[in-house]
């Protein structure tokens, strides 16, 4: 029970002491998490909204175009089409509630191109409408219109339209399950020009037609709704051989399916490229890290060798003192990951918001996905405990009087800028001093410089996927993620400098309290640590450039989405602009530290 309570007190002190690090382990994992699952949920969520919406609105597989236009600008009318035998024929094969024909026409009135679709309002089963505005038409001379987007033209109720030689009501707005592209929507008939309106009419609205029954669509809806999946292997499949069938058995038609579908094709296919994007982030933001959570590990471990040699002395053995910070990391990351759950909740909510600018998105599903947000924070919870017990082991297996024995200092040596005098002899002392210090220490200064480097790449790809989405009409969403990049990128910078610099300070106490001692502003002790850090995170804005370039140049090939030309030419002094920004606000966060310490303690501290 004593010894119980005795491990308990260490775990205390162990948290109280080393506060500051646990929440800084705790804000990088929440920055990390927040970003790779607020990504990388996005193309579920989107495939998620849209399986349902498919479902609910029973949207069809196939489409049929009868390549016959006919002639309708004089009676009687050169009829376009299928027979009736031939709708009889799809009915059979796939039922006939899953089998809609409609009439189709197209045509320039004035300078607008009108495409109008005959549709069953009462009775329809497949490509149901979603009613945005107004109501149903009630009788034979009144119509629906398209929403109005980028793109397309709208009315508003009760205005009047003239179609076909006839005069219609706009009874209302509506939205076609097919028609989901608010950018752009094809004409079939006029080749590289877009629709202006879209009309839904009633079967019966031009009495000349009814009378020979024209259907020149045909749409199909297949039996097993949940094949579709965000367009499955199976689903597309499938599809293929319906079409290779359909082509075959109606030679006079146009087969086409979701796959050339404008719409709701092109919307899923972008949020695949966002899920690209998020899985090449995903990587960088681990790296980066797993580096900077793995140096506070090992600064926590060093500074307490004299309580891991008293432990050791008291009879504990290895794993229970390696249990200790595997707890603490514990806490560290779980505390972390809990304050990203709604961080990347929101950012994936507003990534999918963004491609309302794009789509008519169907409603957000309140169904609960968090398996990116599980998968980051499992890696970097593993990786954590592991590299806890790969260091600890290094550290735990000295023995006692080892652990009690502070290491020497780094014995000084030439730095090969010595070697080009003209350079060296020019320089002030602080100036060598700090040079020294640099590259004295290679483990900090590769450290650093390496996750200023990671950074700064991150930081370069934001503003490249911004110059980029800022150039195409269709890009808002990519445009939120680039955003998204720059804060996560530049916060991430922040923390990784702030982390590397109070660790460097909390190793050279003795060294702080010595030029304090002998009577050294606090201007000029600050610069003194503060100088190394900026030439490391300069020397790692400047790598980052052409290491961010070359990443640019192979996110932009993977996803088929933009190029080096398009970014601007400021672009590339902006992003280790930022990098700077970030590392300069995270130093004047430890200014404080560094003028508060205490004088005789530092000193004491090898005694």
């Amino acid at each position: 029970m004593v010894m119980k309570n005795a491990f308990v007190k260490s775990l205390f002190r162990l948290f109280r002491s080393h506060f500051v690090r646990l929440l800084s382990i705790a804000a990088i994992v929440t920055v990390s998490v927040a970003l790779m699952s607020g990504l990388g949920e996005v193309e579920g969520r989107i495939e998620l909204a849209e399986n349902s919406y498919y479902v609910t609105h029973n949207t069809s597989d196939i489409y049929l175009k009868s390549t016959n236009e006919g002639d309708f600008t004089s009676f009687p009318f050169q009829l376009p089409g299928f027979s009736a035998d031939e709708l009889e024929q799809l009915e059979a094969r796939f039922g006939k509630e899953n089998v809609s024909g409609s009439f189709y026409y197209e045509d320039k009135i004035g300078e607008d191109i009108v495409r109008a679709i005959s549709y069953d309002f009462e009775n329809a089963k497949v490509n149901k409408l979603e009613l945005l505005e107004g109501s149903l038409p009630s009788s034979p001379d009144e119509l629906l219109v398209g929403a109005e987007t980028v793109a397309m033209k709208s009315y508003a109720a009760g205005e009047k339209v003239t179609l076909l030689g006839k005069e219609f009501t706009v009874s209302g707005i509506a939205l076609h399950p097919l028609y989901l592209n608010k950018i752009e929507e094809p004409s079939f008939r006029f080749e590289d020009e877009s629709l202006d309106y879209i009309l839904f009419i009633r079967p019966d609205a031009v009495p000349e037609l009814v009378r020979f029954l024209i259907v020149n669509d045909v749409y199909i809806s297949l039996t097993d709704r949940a094949l579709f999946d965000g367009f499955s292997k199976e689903y597309k499949a499938k599809i293929d051989g319906l079409k290779t069938e359909l082509k075959a058995d109606f030679p006079e038609a146009e087969v086409l399916s979701l796959y050339e579908n404008f719409g709701m094709y092109s919307m899923i296919e972008y949020a695949q490229k966002v899920g690209y994007i998020a899985i090449i982030f995903v990587v960088f933001f681990l790296l980066v890290t797993i580096l900077v959570v793995y140096s506070n590990i090992s600064r926590l471990l060093e500074e307490d060798r004299g309580q891991i040699a008293c432990l050791k002395t008291l009879g504990r053995s290895n794993f229970a003192i390696i249990l200790r910070y595997l707890f603490f990391v514990l806490c560290g990351t779980v505390l972390g990951a809990l304050v990203a759950l709604p961080v990347g909740m929101w950012l994936t909510r507003l990534i999918y918001f963004a491609f309302d600018t794009q789509y008519f998105m169907p409603a957000w599903k309140s169904a609960v996905r968090l398996g990116y947000y599980f998968l980051t924070s499992g890696i970097i919870l593993i990786s954590m405990l592991l590299l806890t017990v790969f260091t600890g082991l290094k550290t735990v297996g000295s023995k006692p009087v080892a652990l009690l024995s502070h290491k020497a200092p780094k014995a000084g040596r030439k730095v090969f800028l010595e070697r080009i005098g003209f350079i060296w002899k020019r320089l002030s002392f602080k100036y060598k001093s700090t040079l020294r210090n640099v590259l004295l220490f290679r483990s900090r200064f590769y450290m650093t410089v390496i996750s200023v480097i990671g950074s700064t790449v991150l930081v370069l790809a934001g503003f490249g996927l911004m110059d980029c989405a800022l150039k195409r009409a269709n890009s808002a969403s990519i445009l939120a993620i680039a955003v998204a990049l720059i804060v996560f990128s530049g916060l991430l910078c922040g923390l990784v400098v702030y982390n590397l610099t109070n660790i460097n300070v909390s190793e050279r106490r003795r060294e702080i309290a010595t030029l304090m001692v002998l009577g050294y502003q606090d201007g000029e002790v600050t610069g003194y640590i503060f100088r190394e850090i900026y030439i490391m995170c300069a020397i790692g804005a400047v790598v980052g450039v052409p290491l961010g370039v070359g990443f640019l140049y192979f996110v932009f090939n993977l996803v088929d989405f933009g190029a080096l030309a398009d970014l601007n030419w400021w672009t590339y002094l902006i992003a280790p602009a930022v990098t700077m920004l970030f590392a300069f606000l995270s130093t004047l966060l430890l200014r404080r530290n560094i003028i508060k310490t205490d004088m005789n303690a530092s000193l004491k501290t090898l005694e």
